[in-house]
């Protein structure tokens, strides 16, 4: 691919030593107060902080999943989980455009080998954004594909320099890897939450993507119909779904920060002279948080051992399975958020000051819940409902399943 290796990423030296999992969490909680004392600052100018991902990028954290054949940790689901869980407690922002690198990683170790060499020649992971829909119109022409579209929420795109573009290809959705010279990059990014992501509209227009550098979404999903099952790592023969708790776990994180934030205004917020500890209805709102978390935790790491115990067994997923892992990811979400609101109505007009960091992460963790595992709060929920049932697809649902 003549255009592929471009600048815009900074070349990251191929890691020697052996990454590991403690090693990386250990790296994750080395960044947390940086991201919080800078969280603010980067909402206000609605992106992170170019040095700020270059470090978190040459501290390894977006190659968890990459293939120790590129240099990368090759862990898997419950260690995304932690580094996601621990990048959420700093900022929800800064582990939304994280995670998705993460992820983003599994899916360009799928492609055929010979793309990997390209974009895994000289660095151990590379940054790609990702969008899902709406797809765009692909041309099939000599040694590839013209194709031209317009997506929104490409989430780390002014960090990346691919993109993961859907288009059409004979009544089926492909994932396109486009070099960031040949995006537009539209900067219509104007949110109350998640501000920082930068998750701004991209477009291009006949752009021609060679052969192999294009997939069939389904086939990245699975097990195994895809081209990177040659790795080593067991990763690599499970299907997306053992990976799909991973932002739910930010969320997670983000909670965890808020009940400890809350746990110092306990003692600190006096309202009327009187210490909100020494409250009842204050101790007691704290304690349905604690345990809300705590509880919350238990189901994110029962469904993420469910998930890759299943892999291992060669079952494939049925319609039921998913809506269940589905429905297991909603009631996260909701119970994150229900929770995280509740922390901040018990904390007084105080509580919504722009700066207040359990509001902000109440807010985010909120917008993140509408649109958990693949749409809308309604459209996943009747998804779900269809599928645990026993009525099947319906023939209107444009997503892809995690299968």
């Amino acid at each position: 691919m003549a255009s592929s290796s471009i600048a815009g990423q900074a070349p990251v030296q191929k890691r020697s030593e052996n990454l590991n999992a403690e090693s990386l969490y250990e790296a994750a909680q080395g960044f947390v107060a940086e991201i919080r004392r800078r969280a603010l600052k980067m909402e206000r100018a609605r992106r992170l902080d170019d040095d700020l991902v270059d470090a978190m990028e040459a501290a390894g954290l977006f190659s968890v999943v990459v293939p120790k054949r590129w240099g990368g940790a090759g862990l898997g689901p419950h260690e995304v989980n932690r580094i996601a869980e621990i990048l959420g407690s700093a900022d929800c922002s800064s582990a939304w455009v994280s995670t998705f690198f993460i992820f983003h990683n599994w899916f360009l170790c799928r492609f055929p080998l010979e793309v990997q060499q390209e974009l895994y020649q000289d660095r151990s992971s590379v940054r790609c954004a990702a969008v899902w829909s709406p797809p765009g119109s692909a041309e099939r022409v000599h040694g590839g594909y013209r194709i031209t579209g317009r997506w929104g929420y490409a989430s780390g795109i002014l960090h990346a320099p691919y993109a993961l573009c859907p288009s059409i290809v004979d009544n089926s959705a492909y994932w396109f890897i486009v070099v960031r010279k040949d995006l537009e990059i539209i900067d219509d990014w104007d949110m109350a939450s998640m501000v920082a992501t930068g998750s701004v509209t991209i477009a291009t227009k006949n752009t021609f993507v060679p052969d192999g550098w294009g997939i069939e979404i389904k086939r990245l999903m699975s097990a195994t119909a895809h081209a990177g099952t040659f790795h080593a790592e067991e990763v690599y023969r499970q299907s997306f779904s053992v990976l799909a708790m991973g932002t739910a776990s930010l969320c997670l994180g983000a909670l965890d920060a808020a009940v400890e934030l809350g746990r110092e205004r306990l003692r600190t917020s006096k309202p009327f002279g009187i210490p909100r500890i020494d409250r009842v209805p204050s101790r007691i709102r704290w304690a349905r948080v604690y345990e809300a978390a705590r509880v919350a935790r238990l189901v994110r790491d029962t469904v993420t051992e469910g998930s890759i115990q299943r892999a291992r067994s060669g079952r494939p997923m049925s319609l039921e399975d998913e809506a269940n892992m589905g429905l297991h990811g909603v009631f996260l979400m909701q119970t994150i958020k229900d929770a995280a609101r509740l922390l901040v109505d018990g904390l007084g007009t105080s509580g919504y000051r722009a700066d207040d960091p359990i509001r902000r992460m109440s807010s985010d963790v909120a917008m993140i819940s509408t649109h958990l595992l693949g749409g809308d709060y309604d459209i996943v929920m009747d998804r779900h409902a269809r599928w645990a049932l026993g009525l099947g697809m319906d023939p209107g649902d444009p997503m892809t399943r995690f299968a």
